[in-house]
């Protein structure tokens, strides 16, 4: 029976320290953008409060970083090229630094067992990072190119737990959905709602084996 599996990634796929804050993206805007400190400080609150305020209400849409970082860039007269404005936002959430972001092998296994068992893999997460700099993250950390498509919220759009995201990301004729992820408010609720099935990861412990039971893979 061919399923489409939906892993999350942060603290799934991928776990990390946390995340820089305010004050590093502000240096490392000054650094890479040349911008001065005072506008680099601007245009990090800015972004900053722009995305706390959408991430700590559930039911709002996410704005797309890379459109509030441009906006807020040219609304202070300091506007740079998108291939600047991606380095530097590459460097403020930490993917420079090894220690940021680690691959989870157990669930990167999961991944390859369930692609090589004939079903579908996606990927599914609420994030800073647009999509390319998701896809090189993930290629950086040699996560498996199995999954055929990924839904990365930074680009804009709804976000978990809005079912909306769940119904794009499992699009397609399939026998079964699945849910793969840590967090029961974000990921396995919403999914159960909708009729998946859901696996929960605890990051401190990760254990596919429910996933392989379920999919008798």
């Amino acid at each position: 029976m061919a399923a489409v599996v939906v892993f999350d990634c942060f603290d799934t796929l991928v776990t990390s320290a946390p995340l820089p804050g305010p004050d590093v993206w502000t240096a490392t805007l000054v650094r890479t953008l040349d911008l001065d400190p005072s506008d680099a400080g601007a245009v990090v609150r800015s972004v900053f409060g722009t995305l706390y305020a959408a991430m700590s209400d559930r039911s709002a849409p996410q704005p797309a970083t890379m459109d509030l970082l441009d906006a807020a860039l040219r609304e202070h007269g300091v506007p740079r090229e998108t291939a600047a404005q991606e380095r530097a936002l590459w460097r403020a959430l930490g993917c420079e630094d090894p220690r940021q972001y680690r691959l989870c092998e157990p669930v990167a296994e999961a991944l390859r067992r369930v692609a090589d068992a004939g079903h579908t893999v996606r990927l599914l997460s609420n994030c800073y990072l647009p999509s390319p700099l998701m896809r090189r993250l993930l290629e950086r950390l040699r996560a498996p190119e199995v999954w055929d498509r990924g839904v990365f919220t930074a680009d804009g759009g709804p976000k978990k737990p809005d079912p909306r995201v769940f119904q794009d990301i499992g699009d397609g004729a399939f026998d079964r959905r699945v849910m793969v992820g840590d967090s029961p408010e974000l990921d396995l609720a919403p999914a159960a709602a909708l009729g998946w099935d859901t696996v929960r990861i605890d990051p401190a412990a990760p254990d596919p084996r429910p996933l392989y039971a379920l999919l008798r893979c």
